[in-house]
């Protein structure tokens, strides 16, 4: 039987039960007694919709008496004011903006007796009747709540706890429900699901494209913001908004060269904006392009005189590119628009300082501090320009100021540590840079500067800790490691003073004392041949008679006669009216087998000093080596007369008497 239930919910509860069971069973026998004749009548090829009335009233008496389960047939839906007939096999559909209502339904039971409808996912126990919204399940099946699985609905007819029915619902969703649910959403996560498949399913929509890109961005997605942006612009290069959001995206991640031909793309469809130009130069500024910034600074203000940003920036750019001049020019036009501004005033100062135009930035820095007080950096900066106006005083007075308010800036104390250096006040200065020091460990230059403070000192192990902290820091440093071997040397310790002249020699010190104290040094350890090697090293730069001198004694012992006789030879270059230089080449030419340089430069010898005994006794044996009798008798008198205790020369007289007759009569 079919059962109607009004949108009302009217439901007829009275009448005399006596009554209504007496209707029923008289109908039930009249059904049953009907059925079975006309059943059986029927059995012989009698049209089929009789049969299939007879089936119905047979199946309503046996559900309604015998309590058999009911089939259904169909149900009658009335969605947006139109009916629709829904039977077992078929779906039904709805979307955000549908209304419908269960309306009839049709079944065996007679008057409906324990049928109910369930939509699922909405409505009450029993929805015939009920208004209903497909917004509510699109709503379900929209959420992407964490863990939540794919849920399917159904409109389920049920005769008492029994399901006879199961209607699918097709849940449509548009791309205008994951719009509404993103505009909805306060979760950027969740904005960016709702998107993405808004735009799978509208893939062409660039404005619904845009809005993920949006919300990629929001959501920290940057890469992916910039992709959906990019597919924007491949559809339409020439859509304001993204190219727009790409250069920020662009800036913000300092890709700066990809940048400006947007903002080149920008500027063709709006030739006017400033801004654009702007962005490109500061685009160029941040590569360092200085003159290309300066040109867009300038477009940029032709456009918008009245920029003060973008001027400051331009001054700024002139700063940079090493045009001072250009940039106090836009500072100052920048301040007579922002006068008294802090800021513009600081960086105008500091321009004079680096024309050193120190007078205008003392004025400027101390308009400043009337203005900040506290102002550490500028107290900094007016030392700065104090001292280099010779105001020491004022300078030291300065730097103290920005340490009271500032206690922590390093730069401050090693400026004050230098200060105190020009004044000679070195244990002051000491103490700046130790507190450099603590303030920041590994500073390079105040670890130097207490290195040679201490070196000065004599201090040398104090020196030399230092020293090891900056060639930790700095291992190719050659004068470190020259000031290392020379406190090491001092110190005694003249292995690691080799070491530490070697290393320095090997990163470029040319300073031609290393080679001497080197010298020295393996001198000290026994290694005569090394430092010989080193004085050799050290006499091309500076040849010296005293070094000159080492090495010719060295050369000799070495039979290096060919040597010793150039470092004589250099010594007479030195001075020329030294006696012994003559009688020492002479010497060395004696061993080499040259006997008349070496005479010659005996008799060089005794021009200057007649009065050596002992070169006119080597005169008189050269002289003797060449048969020269008669003249080597002469100067073995004369070295005899002039020191009576030569014993050899008293003995050599006679003997060359008897070679002088021995030579006459063997001719």
């Amino acid at each position: 039987m079919d059962y109607y239930r009004s949108r009302k919910h009217v439901k007829d509860e009275g009448g005399d039960k006596t009554r209504y069971v007496w209707i029923i069973v008289i109908l039930v026998i009249l059904s049953f007694v009907g059925g079975i004749v006309l059943n059986q009548l029927l059995s012989d090829n009698h049209d089929g919709a009789i049969t299939q009335r007879v089936y119905r009233i047979k199946n309503i008496f046996l559900s309604t008496i015998m309590d058999r389960t009911p089939d259904f047939y169909y149900m009658n839906i009335e969605k947006n004011g139109k009916d629709f007939r829904i039977e077992q096999d078929n779906r039904f559909e709805v979307s955000y903006r549908d209304e419908f209502v269960v309306k009839q339904v049709s079944t065996d039971m007679l008057f409906g007796k324990g049928i109910s409808v369930d939509v699922e996912g909405m409505g009450t126990a029993n929805d015939i009747g009920v208004l209903l919204k497909g917004i509510v399940l699109v709503d379900r099946v929209v959420s992407i709540e964490k863990g939540k699985q794919e849920e399917h609905y159904n409109i389920l007819v049920k005769s008492g706890e029994t399901v006879i029915a199961s209607i699918p619902i097709d849940v449509r969703v548009l791309p205008q429900d994951w719009l509404r649910y993103a505009k909805g959403s306060e979760s950027t996560r969740s904005q960016v699901e709702y998107l993405r498949r808004a735009v799978e399913m509208k893939p062409d929509d660039i404005e619904v494209r845009k809005m993920l890109a949006k919300a990629y961005i929001a959501s920290g997605k940057t890469t992916s913001g910039l992709s959906e942006y990019k597919k924007v612009l491949a559809k339409e290069p020439n859509d304001l908004v993204s190219l727009i959001e790409v250069t920020k995206i662009y800036m913000r991640s300092k890709k700066y060269a990809e940048a400006i031909p947007l903002y080149r793309r920008i500027i063709r469809i709006n030739p006017s904006d400033d801004v654009a130009y702007a962005n490109i130069a500061f685009a160029y500024s941040r590569l360092k392009q200085w003159d290309r910034a300066i040109a867009n600074y300038k477009v940029a203000l032709k456009k918008n005189s009245g920029n003060v940003e973008v001027r400051y920036q331009l001054a700024e750019s002139y700063e940079r590119s090493g045009n001072i001049k250009g940039a106090i020019a836009q500072y100052k036009e920048v301040l007579k628009k922002m006068p008294g501004d802090v800021v513009v005033m600081d960086a105008l100062a500091h321009a004079y300082l680096k024309i050193k135009a120190f007078d205008d930035a003392i004025g400027l820095y101390e308009k400043i501090l009337k203005k900040k007080p506290r102002n550490a950096s500028v107290y900094a900066n007016l030392g700065l320009a104090y001292g280099s106006r010779g105001l020491k005083k004022k300078e030291i007075e300065s730097y103290k100021k920005a340490i009271a308010i500032d206690p922590r800036d390093p730069v401050v104390h090693f400026n004050l540590a230098v200060a105190y250096e020009r004044e000679k006040q070195y244990q002051k200065a000491a103490a700046e840079y130790e507190k450099v020091l603590k303030i920041k460990p590994n500073d390079t230059d105040a670890i130097l500067r207490l290195a040679e403070y201490h070196l000065r000192k004599k201090d040398y192990n104090k020196s030399i800790v230092f020293y090891e902290k900056i060639v930790k820091q700095s291992p190719r440093n050659g004068s470190v490691y020259a000031n290392l071997g020379f406190a090491y040397g001092e110190l005694k310790k003249y292995k690691e003073a080799v070491d530490k002249y070697n290393k320095a020699l090997k990163y470029g010190v040319k300073d031609k004392q290393i080679y001497y104290n080197l010298a020295v040094a393996y001198g000290r350890i026994g290694n005569t041949g090394k430092e010989m090697a080193a004085y050799e090293r050290y006499v091309t730069y500076k040849p010296t008679i005293k070094i000159l001198t080492i090495l010719a004694d060295y050369y000799v012992k070495k039979k290096k006669y060919d040597k010793a006789i150039s470092a004589y030879k250099k010594m007479i270059q030195l001075n020329a009216k030294r006696p012994e230089f003559y009688s020492g080449l002479a010497y060395v030419y004696g061993l080499a087998g040259n006997v008349d340089r070496e005479i010659d430069n005996y008799r060089s010898s005794l021009k200057l000093d007649r009065e050596d005994y002992a070169v006119y006794f080597n005169l008189a044996a050269a002289l003797e080596k060449k048969g020269r009798y008669e003249e080597a008798l002469k100067h073995y008198r004369t070295a005899y007369q002039l020191n009576p205790d030569l014993t050899e020369a008293a003995r050599k007289i006679p003997e060359m008497k008897i070679k002088m007759l021995e030579q006459k009569y063997k001719g």
